[in-house]
């Protein structure tokens, strides 16, 4: 209704759509949690006594290979030893056991303890893969094998076999940028 007395009714209806509309959006995802948890993975730690522990970078190949490991030992009820990491992520990069030392998986095993993605089992010489653990292997783990390593190879490869939209987009906003830049009078 049109008229003034229908005003308080209207505005009740506008403020619950808008406290709808908010609450959906509060609940949709916090990027500052995110950005958060990103970092902790990713970016190197600094304990109090000055002991720096590397990240696990995004694209790293035996960053990459622990978070698939951790993926495998997420079933094991005992938990997993260093002998057991070491035997699966040689197979993971594709070498011989032999090739991976003891002392190499220590400092990956603690790399991993260090960003929470495992915890040791107290008494023992074992760890257990974590819930965050096991959250962050799986979503970094499926960003690296199917969205990363695909859509790169559509970009990089010099004959595809097929034409693709990423490789067709990529081209088109590449030629926009161009003339853009030429219109704007910069060298392109």
């Amino acid at each position: 209704r049109k008229r003034l007395t229908h005003l308080p009714a209207l505005r009740e209806i506008g403020f619950s759509a808008n406290r709808r509309l908010l609450g959906a959006q509060r609940l949709s995802h916090n990027p500052i949690r995110a950005a958060e948890a990103f970092t902790a993975v990713h970016d190197p730690i600094v304990a109090d006594d000055g002991q720096r522990t590397a990240g696990l970078r995004l694209g790293d190949r035996r960053a990459h290979a622990l978070l698939q490991a951790l993926l495998v030992f997420r079933l094991l009820p005992h938990g997993l030893r260093n002998r057991d990491l070491r035997g699966l992520l040689a197979g993971l990069l594709g070498k011989p056991p032999d090739q991976i030392s003891a002392g190499q998986v220590s400092y990956d095993l603690r790399r991993l303890r260090a960003h929470g993605l495992i915890s040791r089992i107290p008494g023992s010489h074992r760890y257990r893969v974590t819930d965050v653990g096991l959250h962050h292997a799986m979503l970094l783990s499926h960003v690296q094998t199917r969205l990363l390593q695909p859509g790169l190879a559509q970009l990089a490869d010099p004959d595809p076999p097929a034409p693709s939209t990423l490789r067709t987009t990529a081209r088109s906003y590449q030629r926009a940028l161009d003339q853009l830049t030429q219109d704007a009078g910069f060298a392109a």
